[in-house]
């Protein structure tokens, strides 16, 4: 890339940079669902960046910045110098925290005789094998879908977090 580059290069690159790697997580069997969580966006969003092979071009700097970072894309890749450039930050691990609150949730809708479909099925922004995925403790929620979680099973935020938190200071 040249030195100079206007803001329409800049976002056209980011944008054909986030599109590949989209189409390789696809392709490699990662659900749209699943790229949506890591890059916190709503489905429909990657849905469209798949399938129409757009990113907005209103997408906001920060956003697309946010894109880049979650798919671990660097960011000398964008902007061709990369000497003053932070790296991508890593994947959040998993936390005892983290464990406590999948198996909390698995127990809470075992006990009101609901299985991985019935969750599934109550979850309009989550598709079965992440709600397995989730709920089996291979990778951390977020606070959106920790709370659609509890909702889909019929317990409360709280009480989940609360038995979470006992059962790591057992």
């Amino acid at each position: 890339m040249s030195k100079n580059m206007d803001s329409y290069k800049i976002t056209r690159r980011a944008m054909e940079l986030i599109l590949e790697e989209v189409d390789r997580r696809v392709s490699n069997g990662e659900s749209q669902s699943a790229i949506s969580r890591l890059v916190g966006c709503d489905r429909a969003t990657v849905h469209r960046w798949y399938t129409e092979r757009i990113v907005r071009e209103n997408t906001s700097f920060r956003d697309m910045v946010r894109y880049l970072d979650r798919l671990r894309i660097p960011l000398v890749k964008v902007f061709g110098s990369g000497d003053d450039l932070p790296p991508p930050s890593p994947d959040r691990a998993m936390t005892v925290l983290d464990k406590a609150i999948a198996s909390t949730l698995v127990a809470a809708a075992k006990a009101l005789g609901k299985d991985y479909d019935d969750v599934s099925r109550e979850l309009e922004s989550l598709d079965l094998p992440d709600v397995e995925s989730l709920l089996k403790g291979r990778e951390p929620m977020r606070a959106s879908d920790f709370s659609k979680m509890c909702r889909a099973v019929g317990v409360s935020p709280e009480a989940v977090l609360k038995r979470a938190s006992g059962i790591t200071e057992e």
